[in-house]
């Protein structure tokens, strides 16, 4: 409940959402890859086998992030078996060093979560930490100010972490989740701006017990993501079908980090609209 009051209340980004077709994986075919450097891989959890420390591997993805602009993007979709989206949830996050930040954020689903209300539904949250607007709703939104609750929902901070994924967890406990239940291995690597970066893929689909969403047991579950040797996620995806409701569903997980160190978040177009609300 105090979610939806924060939250509700709130046009601009668009999400794709995954195609019913979009679940498969393709065959790999192996390549040669060059021997990482024994000491960056010590410190970010990754060996030449793949990621050997999941709980590093998250540590490092924080400590990374920890002072930098960056976009993040955080996508949960769950159908049923013939297509039809039972719930989707997506964060679209650009925060800067100073912590100033936008977020747009879109439900949707004959089962979506709720917390802007009956999805489907839009709305877009911008604050420098000092002031705190919100455009609720399409085509047609609603503007005004709001203030964050007690235990900092709405601030940049929450949607850094658990607001960017579904209020059950954190960047890093999907990273140590995801990684410590799916076995990896390093299908790429190449260097990007002189740092090592890897393609890492799930050998093969297997079975996993994951956190998110509440689809047991999780079944032909694949993982493919991008890591950089300092322990920077930049992408992560996991597909598995699974059961939530004893109804069979498919789901897909994704998360991507981009424009580290180039993110900006400048006041929306509607701001004065915003703080002119009474």
């Amino acid at each position: 409940m105090i979610l939806l009051v924060v939250l509700t209340g709130c046009s601009g980004v668009g999400f794709d959402s995954d195609s019913p077709t979009d679940r498969s994986v393709e065959p790999v075919t192996p390549v040669p890859v060059p021997a990482a450097d024994p000491a960056t891989l010590r410190t970010s959890g990754i060996d030449d086998d793949g990621v050997s420390d999941p709980a590093a591997l998250a540590t490092a993805h924080g400590q990374w992030l920890a002072n930098r602009s960056y976009t993040l993007t955080s996508n949960q979709t769950v159908r049923y078996e013939n297509g039809t989206v039972r719930s989707q949830y997506t964060v679209h996050l650009r925060l800067t060093e100073d912590r100033t930040y936008h977020a747009a954020v879109r439900t949707g689903g004959v089962d979506g979560p709720k917390v802007l209300g009956e999805p489907p539904a839009y709305a877009e949250f911008w604050s420098d930490r000092e002031t705190y607007v919100r455009a609720f709703g399409e085509p047609d939104p609603r503007y005004n100010e709001f203030s964050p609750t007690a235990s900092g929902v709405g601030t940049w901070y929450f949607w850094a972490m658990t607001g960017s994924f579904t209020f059950r967890m954190t960047p890093g406990v999907m990273i140590q989740s995801s990684f410590s239940e799916v076995p990896t291995r390093i299908e790429t690597r190449r260097i990007e701006a002189g740092v090592p970066r890897y393609r890492l893929t799930s050998p093969e689909p297997t079975t996993a017990s994951l956190p998110f969403p509440d689809a047991v047991p999780a079944r032909n579950v694949s993982l493919t993501a991008e890591v950089d040797g300092t322990g920077l996620v930049r992408q992560l995806r996991l597909d598995y079908r699974g059961r939530i409701d004893e109804e069979p569903v498919v789901v897909t997980r994704r998360i991507s980090y981009t424009n580290v160190g180039s993110t900006d978040a400048d006041r929306p177009e509607w701001f004065d609209e915003a703080t002119d609300s009474t």
